[in-house]
């Protein structure tokens, strides 16, 4: 006669964070809810050391089907405890029962108050094994005749995952919405999880989905983020993916942190879910190369339009209220947005974008200067990648703000007069980018007889002229006479890195006939008041007039030279 499965005093034991933290998500009301945890069941397998089930997986191969179990094994005793001989065995609906083989890393003692798992792997060359209902602890007397096998502990299994794609195959697991805490059940860990981001990347090597997932330690202790995995699929494929941090995340009580999952995906597909995956690891006691065991603990709706940080509105000027987890950007280095403009580029055939940031030391030491990346998205959703000025100052001095700028090329159509902009981390989720900020702002309009803004300089032209020379060489150079008024913000530094001034003059048939750069910085830098500027870099046989002189701004990128259109003056 079969035995039943016994179980210490003939009754669940409770153990709660000593075994397992962990169980099924529920809905929330709100994303900030908590999700409700379903207890986890420990059984008695000896006096002293009791099981629970951290996972059970039933995926079809290419030739047939795999098994794959963990249990959770607890000493509670007070001494060393042998794990009893056994065999762990998963019985069907059907009747069949399926012998398991154990890791060579299966411990086979645990020391008082250990916590220890042991996995167990099969291949089965068929994919009619049906459907699991649970799993024992076997022992068998291979020296009586004939053999005699007992029971241990048998444990109903509430939870397994049937692998597959799509919907239907999803049903077998818990599900949650986007941005919705959740745990991992049977996972022994009191963390708990929340995605916050999904964007979809393209790198050198392909298209990838990187999702954020914000981890939080509500506990009393430090907590090591356990191993787990972070899947996407579509309705017909599954896309594995890999969390980007290397190195143990570890969380001390109370503390959140951020974690970044790359999924490799194929152009054009459209993902529907990320699914949630414990992982552990089988090592053949053969010899042969160890395997990982992923099995599917919780499924969320991959957002429609993505998930990304919510755009905020902003005024020009003040200072950007980044993630409090943000660590590319020091806590005492306050970030503002001092200008966006956007304008045409004669005979360039796009146009330019130019953001410029304030980095202001609120401490009392030098900073680093922050390194991060900005994007523009339009009305219509396109994005457009920001290129930063070559040369940054390394470091940031006590009570002093430096510009830093960046430089975006977009299309001729480009019409958006507004433009949410994100602030990118390209650090935490290297080599792919998270988002720190976003903010929605307006495109700054300048009226014609107003100054000229060039943060952090106010600049007037209040008259400026040509004039011609003819070299021995019967060719024609050229000189500017300018009258200018050139305010500039109080501790606000401006050194050889700054954007420059450049004037080009362009004769009637629309040809560039003399450019020169000027800056706001050094032994010539440009100053209030009437100077010329000779513009002899370009000659010409020929004499031509009148002339149009443009006004740009350049930018030294890694990409080139950025120029913005400020005036046209004929």
């Amino acid at each position: 006669m079969k035995k039943r499965p016994w179980k210490s005093s003939l009754t669940a034991i409770m153990l709660g964070a000593m075994i397992v933290q962990g169980g099924t998500a529920a809905w929330a009301a709100e994303p900030s809810t908590p999700t409700v945890v379903a207890p986890t069941v420990n059984y008695g397998l000896t006096k002293d050391i009791r099981a629970a089930i951290k996972s059970v997986g039933e995926t079809p191969t290419a030739t047939g089907s795999q098994l794959a179990v963990t249990v959770r094994l607890y000493n509670g005793g007070t001494t060393q405890n042998r794990v009893p001989e056994h065999e762990l065995r998963v019985q069907t609906s059907s009747g069949i029962s399926y012998t398991l083989k154990p890791s060579a890393s299966n411990k086979a003692s645990l020391q008082p108050k250990e916590i220890a798992e042991l996995v167990y792997f099969a291949a089965i060359d068929s994919k009619e094994i049906g459907k699991i209902e649970s799993l024992s602890f076997v022992n068998v007397d291979l020296y009586a005749y004939p053999k005699v096998e007992t029971t241990l502990l048998s444990m109903p299994t509430n939870q397994v995952w049937y692998g597959g794609t799509g919907s239907a195959a999803l049903e077998s697991i818990a599900s949650a919405g986007w941005g919705q805490e959740f745990t991992i059940s049977g996972v022994n860990s009191g963390l708990t999880y929340k995605t916050v981001e999904s964007s979809l990347q393209n790198t050198a090597t392909g298209r990838v989905a990187v999702v954020t997932v914000l981890v939080n330690n509500p506990g009393a202790g430090r907590e090591t983020v356990p191993a787990f995995r972070v899947d996407a699929q579509s309705e017909s494929k599954n896309y594995e993916g890999k969390r980007t941090e290397v190195a143990p995340v570890v969380l001390a009580a109370g503390e959140t942190t951020y974690i970044h999952y790359a999924i490799p995906v194929e152009s054009g597909v459209t993902l529907t879910n990320i699914v949630v995956l414990s992982t552990d690891t089988f090592v053949p006691k053969d010899g042969g190369q160890p395997s990982e065991l992923a099995t599917a603990k919780l499924a969320i709706n991959w957002p429609v339009d993505g998930a990304n940080a919510t755009t905020a509105a902003y005024t020009i000027g003040k200072p950007i209220t980044f993630n409090a987890q943000a660590k590319v950007i020091d806590k005492s280095t306050e970030v503002s947005l001092m200008e966006l403009h956007l304008h045409e580029n004669p005979g360039e055939g796009y146009k330019t974008a130019v953001a410029k940031f304030k980095l202001t030391n609120t401490s009392t030491t030098p900073v680093a200067t922050p390194a991060f990346l900005t994007e523009l998205t339009s009305k219509l959703g396109a994005s457009y990648q920001g290129v930063r000025q070559t040369n940054v100052t390394t470091m940031l001095n006590p009570g002093l703000s430096y510009v830093v700028s960046y430089s975006y090329i977009v299309p001729q159509s480009e019409d958006s007069e507004s433009f949410a902009l994100k602030i990118l981390d390209a650090q935490a989720a290297a080599p792919y980018t998270t988002t720190i900020a976003a903010l929605q702002t307006d495109v700054q309009k300048e009226e014609a007889d107003a100054p000229l803004s060039l943060y952090p300089f106010d600049l007037k032209i209040n008259d400026i002229s040509t004039s011609m020379q003819t070299t021995a060489q019967l060719t024609y150079t050229y000189k500017l006479r300018m009258d200018l008024s050139i305010t500039q913000q109080e501790n606000v530094v401006v050194d050889n890195n700054f954007s420059k001034l450049r004037f080009e003059i362009i004769d009637p048939a629309g040809r560039l006939v003399g450019a020169k750069d000027a800056s706001f910085a050094g032994p010539n830098k440009l100053v209030s008041g009437v100077q010329m500027m000779d513009v002899s870099n370009f000659s010409t046989d020929q004499f031509t007039y009148p002339f149009t002189i443009h006004v740009y701004e350049i930018i030294e990128t890694q990409n080139g030279t950025a120029k913005r259109l400020l005036k046209i003056i004929k």
